[in-house]
């Protein structure tokens, strides 16, 4: 019961960190944050610029973030 408690308060950390509203946050899912999670990170790996380009690219945001959102 410690080790899940402790799983719980970190994705609910994890959940406060992700860049949306605060009106979407208490409704996701424990599920939810980790697939935002997973997917904000994956997006980061790949979209992170490298010595040659430019500024960084935003990795979840506007239109794109509120599609994911309405999606889940």
């Amino acid at each position: 019961k410690a080790r899940r408690d402790q799983i719980n308060a970190q994705i609910r950390a994890l959940r406060d960190l992700l860049p949306l509203p605060e009106g979407d946050r208490p409704r996701l899912s424990y599920l939810h944050v980790m697939a935002l999670a997973c997917i904000y990170t994956r997006k980061g790996a790949c979209l992170r610029p490298g010595p040659t380009r430019g500024a960084p690219m935003e990795l979840l945001g506007g239109p794109e973030l509120a599609d994911l959102v309405a999606s889940l």
